[in-house]
């Protein structure tokens, strides 16, 4: 369920706010070069997921609501085995890029998230798509 500023939705920074998105370091190959695919980090504390398996749910529902703004989703995975990751594959790059111009160094529920796109044969590759 997205809301605004400190609620749990994308907005500015509540005060004692999680800052642990990666910014540089680790940064995917091709994070910069337009695809269609992207990759949303720090979405979650996989700590809270294990715990709590509503937040699946909504976590899925919150990115494929705000995703789809942007364009047609072609698929879409909350990796359970991560630290917050989510991948998203839209119809075309002008839509990936129109979601991360968005997305990136957002808000979301007091964790900064950090978005890059991810080359289609890379992200076709790892979902066997």
């Amino acid at each position: 369920i997205l809301m605004c500023g400190g609620g749990g939705g994308y907005g500015d920074a509540p005060a004692g706010a999680n800052t642990g998105a990666s910014t540089g370091a680790g940064a995917a190959v091709g994070a910069d070069q337009p695809s269609p695919c992207i990759t949303l980090k720090n979405m979650f504390d996989p700590a809270q997921m294990k715990t709590n398996e509503q937040m699946w749910v909504e976590i899925n529902e919150d990115v494929r609501d705000e995703c789809s703004k942007h364009g047609e989703i072609l698929h879409m995975q909350v990796d359970a085995h991560s630290q917050g990751i989510v991948y998203v594959k839209f119809d075309s790059a002008a839509a990936a890029a129109s979601a991360r111009q968005t997305l990136n160094m957002r808000w979301f529920a007091g964790r900064l998230i950090t978005c890059d796109f991810t080359p289609s044969h890379v992200y076709d590759a790892q979902f066997r798509l």
